[in-house]
């Protein structure tokens, strides 16, 4: 059973800071307010119980001092170039050439797909770059391609498979008339003043020594970023293991109940099983995911309890700057947006873990190995 992982950004602080870096689509969105409401009913009913289910209590250890190893962020000249090279690697030249198109060439074509002789909805377009191999387009498409020429027109004769999403189409025979408006290849690269102001079109970023800058600058943020992930990750496990938690089990087992039965609606609607559900969060049954998602439920209760005591012990109180932070940082115009979109206890209980976790790192004691 793998250990649950610490982070600070766990509980109301985790939904705000994801809110922040990611946008649902409406699909997304939708399916999330459907699963809210399936649990709407379970869920406030234990919240009318709440007061029932004892909170659970602390007695702090140390939490100031913590000693903490730092993440070495050196970054080598060997680290950058090999970056810019899988850059280059992935983004290759396409160059128009004068011969017979093979697969893994681009050819640009306009079509028109038919049924009886009628153009059908969603069957044409012009001037459509399709990678030859890419199976992209119905079987036979891409490969009635292959040997075409530039000035080429061809009318290909196809079926649509049976298990095709267009009612209409499936399993029907149909024609597409293709005009080949050029064969194009893939070429290597180069690292050259062209390729930069082709893959920044919108950059000041013009040269080739300020793009090796700019990769350099990009891979230290992100260096320095995992370095202060983990120095707070190691504080806040040191911290919660040197405290003493009692009366949490009842809350546990309340709050892991919910949290089950919503991961169990949500599954139900996009049409997963269950066991897929726990597959894609690395857990091998259902069983080890009802124990990884347990954990992660205690870990969390843990997390709060020693914050909020850390924040008594310490006198720390939020301020409008530290709701503005957090506003900024999830992408919010304003603190009434946050508020809003999550009430109030929770950006509350965000802003202080944030709070509280900066004043723990800052008295941490990076030590060497």
């Amino acid at each position: 059973m793998r250990k649950a992982k610490m982070l600070f950004v766990c509980g109301a602080a985790a939904a705000l800071m994801l809110a922040g870096c990611s946008s649902q689509n409406t699909e997304t969105a939708a399916a999330t307010e459907t699963a809210a409401e399936a649990a709407g009913e379970t869920t406030a009913a234990a919240n009318d119980a709440e007061e029932d289910v004892p909170q659970g209590t602390v007695v702090l250890g140390q939490y100031k001092g913590i000693e903490v190893t730092p993440m070495d962020t050196t970054l080598t000249d060997e680290e950058v170039e090999e970056r810019i090279q899988n850059i280059l690697d992935a983004n290759p030249n396409v160059v128009e050439v004068d011969r017979a198109a093979q697969e893994g060439d681009t050819v640009n074509i306009d079509y028109v797909g038919k049924k009886d002789g009628e153009a059908f909805d969603g069957g044409t377009a012009e001037g459509y770059d399709l990678k030859l191999g890419s199976d992209s387009f119905i079987d036979g498409f891409e490969d009635g391609l292959i040997g075409a020429k530039k000035g080429d027109q061809l009318t290909l004769d196809l079926t649509f498979p049976e298990d095709y999403g267009n009612a209409e189409l499936a399993g029907q025979a149909v024609t597409f008339d293709v005009t080949v408006n050029a064969v194009k290849e893939e070429q290597p690269a180069e690292l050259n003043d062209e390729f930069v102001q082709r893959m920044n079109p919108d950059s000041d970023i013009t040269t080739v020594e300020q793009y090796r800058e700019s990769i350099r600058t990009s891979m230290q943020e992100s260096l320095d970023s995992q370095a202060l992930i983990q120095k707070q990750n190691d504080v806040l496990e040191a911290v919660i293991s040197n405290c003493q938690f009692s009366n949490i089990d009842a809350r546990v087992e309340k709050e892991f109940e919910e949290q089950w039965e919503q991961i169990n609606n949500m599954a139900a609607i996009y049409g997963v099983e269950i066991e897929m559900y726990a597959a894609m969060y690395g857990a091998s049954s259902v069983d080890d995911f009802e124990e990884m998602v347990k954990e992660d439920v205690s870990n969390g209760i843990k997390l709060e309890l020693m914050m909020n005591a850390v924040a008594d012990a310490e006198g720390i109180t939020l301020t409008d700057q530290d709701y503005a932070d957090l506003a900024e940082s999830n992408g919010a115009e304003s603190v009434d947006d946050l508020v809003e979109q999550y009430g109030q206890d929770m950006v509350d209980e965000a802003a202080l873990q944030i709070k509280v976790m900066n004043f723990l790192t800052d008295n941490a004691v990076e030590v060497s190995k």
